[in-house]
């Protein structure tokens, strides 16, 4: 026999407060203190509650129809050590930032803005006034360099980064699939009659990615005779003599890159685009239509991330978790008049 189903009402009795309030801090609403909703939350892991989830579906839909949407709020954390200003210059983070703040306006949650090293704020001030706030969900952006540490304490917040900056504390992370992102802009090259297929990327750029742009062409070319296979030009910055005798060199008939700045070296260089070589993007945000490439799907990752974070709420795993998922959002490939059939 099953064993009685926990309820709100046996949490509130033992909590010894009201419905409302057991439900307004299972919610982390900020019309209960902190300190009030850690104690109900302990009662209600103590006592084993579990929220039944169709019958939070059916609430989350009443309070929308009566208009009071008001679920919580979240923030989004820019990481960067000293700009401020860095999620709203850099244009994947504008995207992931406000796929964010609009999928958390549709669930109900206010999203907010913090920096993590405001001049005269400490990260353990910091996670005090998220606390107050009544913000139990937290987005992390970018380091702005690879294989960053966040000197946070997470431990109180269900909280996922974008991308593969953050790599401590070990959190769930959106990320694009970059891999399969090469590897579809590789399969429609060759689909155009590219064999011989160059790929130019920025060492430091390509860490950021985790290495994937590479590990892609390698498994692409391994299939291919070895006559054929370019292979990859690796920069530390751009470099157009190094691009030059890379090109003169090797001849590729298709040229991929993470950046469109390679093709307006090639062009100032006299390569004629597509006429001379096809060139195509795989992070294509910029100039739709005008050039060939996958589009990443940075306006979707933001969304991605609020899902996971209010999944993490609706289940009370604000903690750093013991095993980080990692969601993968697929790019989708855009034909463009630098790449044509050969």
């Amino acid at each position: 026999m099953n064993p009685k189903r926990v309820t709100i009402d046996d949490v509130a009795r033992v909590a010894r407060c009201s419905k409302t309030a057991v439900s307004y801090a299972l919610r982390d609403h900020p019309k209960i203190s902190a300190a009030r909703r850690r104690v109900i939350k302990r009662v209600a892991r103590e006592l084993g509650y579990m929220p039944d989830p169709q019958i939070a579906k059916l609430m989350f839909h009443l309070r929308a129809c009566r208009g009071r949407r008001f679920a919580g709020k979240l923030a989004f954390v820019n990481t960067h050590d000293t700009d401020r200003e860095f999620a709203r210059r850099t244009p994947a983070l504008r995207e992931i930032f406000s796929s964010a703040s609009e999928r958390a306006r549709n669930l109900g949650y206010e999203f907010e803005s913090h920096w993590l090293h405001e001049p005269g704020v400490s990260p353990a001030r910091l996670a005090n006034i998220l606390e107050a706030r009544g913000i139990r969900g937290v987005l992390l952006g970018s380091t702005g360099r690879p294989a960053g540490p966040v000197g946070f304490d997470w431990r109180n917040f269900a909280a996922v980064t974008a991308g593969y900056t953050v790599v401590h504390p070990g959190i769930h992370r959106v990320v694009s699939h970059y891999y399969r992102n090469t590897l579809l802009a590789l399969r429609q090259l060759a689909d155009l009659g590219h064999e011989r297929i160059g790929l130019v990327v920025l060492s430091g750029q390509e860490a950021f990615m985790d290495h994937t742009n590479l590990a892609a062409l390698f498994v692409h070319q391994h299939r291919l005779p070895a006559a054929t296979r370019v292979p990859p030009l690796e920069m530390k910055e751009e470099n157009p003599r190094q691009l030059r005798a890379w090109f003169n060199r090797h001849r590729p008939t298709a040229i991929l890159a993470a950046r469109d700045s390679v093709l307006r070296l090639l062009r100032a260089d006299g390569v004629r685009v597509p006429r001379d070589v096809s060139f195509a993007t795989f992070l294509l945000w910029d100039a739709p239509g005008k050039i060939a490439g996958v589009r990443p799907g940075y306006e979707r990752l933001g969304a991605a991330a609020v899902d996971l974070i209010v999944g993490e709420l609706m289940h009370d795993h604000a903690d750093s978790p013991p095993n980080p998922r990692i969601v993968l959002v697929e790019g989708e490939w855009a034909d463009g008049p630098t790449a044509r059939r050969r």
